[in-house]
């Protein structure tokens, strides 16, 4: 998968504890990043600035606005959705809702060079944020819907062996060891990035899956707030 030279965007990823922001013209991409702070909205905005300088466009010469929708830390899914909505309401452009756990399986994949990725995130409270996904002849697909689910109950679909992403293998060192038979050298440090963003964005906004900017509302998976 390949950014499309006519694709102009703007990306936000807020879900873990590493925000980054990411914009593209021409398939260049221009992009930022920052660790989780208390001044975390204001420098979205700031780095939002930055990027789109850098591509050399405004707000509404985009296609579209993107950001990970979850699942993740509510605090950030709730800024990544806010700067969205208003980024989107005010210029008059869609939105592209993009799984958290997609975006952290895409650049597994495209890093590895895998098909089969099984991301997962700590959800806190003894749980997980886990899905599975493949990326084979051009064609990034979820091969389950995104879950939360206890690292206990958790089983890899099919048979084939997965690449592991996500910090939810370093919370929860026993899923590891419990599944290890089906797992590939990955990198579980590794976080969603919203340059890997903007391309699940491109694919989305060519088959029109786009929401108005009211609808651009992040996807929890639990009613219980976590960080």
């Amino acid at each position: 998968m390949k950014l499309p030279g006519d694709f102009a965007c703007l990306a936000v990823e807020t879900s873990t504890e590493i925000c980054t922001v990411a914009a593209c013209r021409n398939g260049f991409v221009a992009r930022r990043e920052q660790p989780e702070g208390p001044d975390r909205s204001r420098a979205i905005y700031l780095q939002i600035r930055d990027v789109l300088d850098e591509v050399e466009l405004r707000l509404p010469q985009l296609d579209c606005v993107a950001f990970g929708c979850g699942p993740g830390g509510f605090t950030g899914l709730r800024v990544g959705a806010a700067v969205a909505q208003s980024l989107a309401f005010g210029a008059g452009l869609p939105v592209c809702r993009v799984s958290s756990l997609a975006t952290l399986a895409y650049g597994a994949a495209r890093r590895s060079g895998r098909e089969a990725v099984a991301a997962c995130i700590d959800a806190r409270m003894g749980e997980i944020y886990a899905g599975c996904y493949r990326y084979a002849k051009g064609k990034f697909a979820a091969l389950e819907e995104d879950q939360l689910t206890s690292p206990d109950a958790w089983c890899l679909p099919g048979s084939e062996a997965f690449v592991a992403v996500g910090r939810g293998w370093l919370a929860y060192p026993a899923l590891r060891k419990r599944l290890a038979n089906r797992l590939l050298d990955g990198d579980p440090r590794a976080w969603p990035d919203a340059a890997d963003l903007l391309v699940l964005a491109a694919d989305a906004f060519a088959r029109d899956e786009t929401v108005v900017a009211s609808d651009a509302v992040p996807n929890y998976l639990r009613d219980r707030v976590t960080g």
